[in-house]
């Protein structure tokens, strides 16, 4: 067995192996340790790594239904990862990772990167190159240039399913990693506005980000409040609580809009009430974007 199989089983361990109890992120070894050898078969590991992600997302076996196999493709996910320390090495591999056919595929991805991006600092090559190797962490994330479409494909698919529809909610009323997160999540939930069915969607995301993410919400959205009474000019900034800023007032607007247009449906959802202190910073969020819109044009 070769350091970067060793490697890679060791991290398909650590991607099995449940987080610490105080949920401290402990990073994936890589091929500089020099891991000791296994006799563990790394398929087998796969396909464990698949049922356990599944698991932790609360999804039944079959995930979605889906009783198609794992495939072999995230071991050259796990071996990107081995290789981080060498980032052009590791980014060739992560770009050699085929598309993900079935739903323990997906699964198996997102164990891998999901994990790992929470637990490590990754090149910024790699991070896109993993992203768009993991289409479901890529779901939740931020897609990388040119997959929009699927993600939004994926979104729909496990929209479709009862099990599925509880984890696209959950993960999207999670709090969002970085401004990029917050404004894709945004771009995804502006799709759901034409039918009623559809805007429940939108509903449900953000009455569990309110019930259970509900502090790290209003602290974004008070300091939305606070910059625009001290110094609006700074909602423009490029620094991170501009960038922030703003794509807090992203995260509201698809609600935002809904709130005006349909305001009977939100009184008929008690749990979304404490909502209005973040929709009504529509206002704000129309003046930023008139500003954004004439600085691309000057800067043109």
């Amino acid at each position: 067995m070769t350091t970067l199989t060793a490697t890679a089983v060791r991290i398909l361990h650590w991607a099995i192996t449940e987080p610490a109890p105080d949920g401290t992120p402990v990073p994936p070894p890589t091929t500089s340790a020099r891991p000791p050898e296994s006799d563990d078969d790394p398929v087998v590991l796969l396909e464990r790594l698949a049922r356990v992600t599944a698991a932790r997302l609360h999804l039944s076996d079959p995930p979605l239904g889906d009783r198609g196999p794992t495939g072999l493709e995230p071991l050259m996910v796990a071996a990107a990862l081995a290789l981080r320390d060498d980032p052009p090495t590791a980014l060739l591999v992560a770009e050699g990772v085929g598309g993900s056919g079935t739903v323990r595929d997906l699964m198996a991805r997102h164990g891998l990167v999901g994990r790992a991006l929470s637990a490590t600092p990754l090149d910024a090559e790699l991070r896109t190159a993993l992203l768009r190797a993991s289409p479901l962490t890529a779901l939740f994330d931020h897609p990388p240039p040119g997959t929009e479409e699927r993600c939004g494909q994926l979104l729909d698919r496990f929209l479709d399913h009862t099990e599925g529809r509880r984890v696209a909610v959950a993960g999207l009323a999670a709090p969002p990693s970085s401004p990029a997160t917050a404004r894709h999540r945004a771009a995804l939930l502006r799709r759901f506005r034409f039918t009623p069915g559809e805007r429940t969607v939108v509903y449900e995301v953000y009455e569990t980000a309110l019930l259970h993410h509900g502090g790290h919400y209003r602290g974004l959205t008070d300091d939305v409040r606070k910059l625009a009474s001290e110094s609006p000019a700074r909602l423009l900034d490029g620094d991170t609580r501009g960038q922030w800023a703003r794509a807090t007032l992203d995260w509201w607007q698809p609600l935002s809009v809904l709130a005006r247009r349909h305001p009977g449906e939100l009184r008929r959802r008690p749990l979304l009430s404490g909502y209005r202190t973040g929709t009504e910073l529509h206002r704000i969020y129309g003046r930023v974007r008139e500003f954004e819109a004439l600085r691309e044009v000057l800067d043109r």
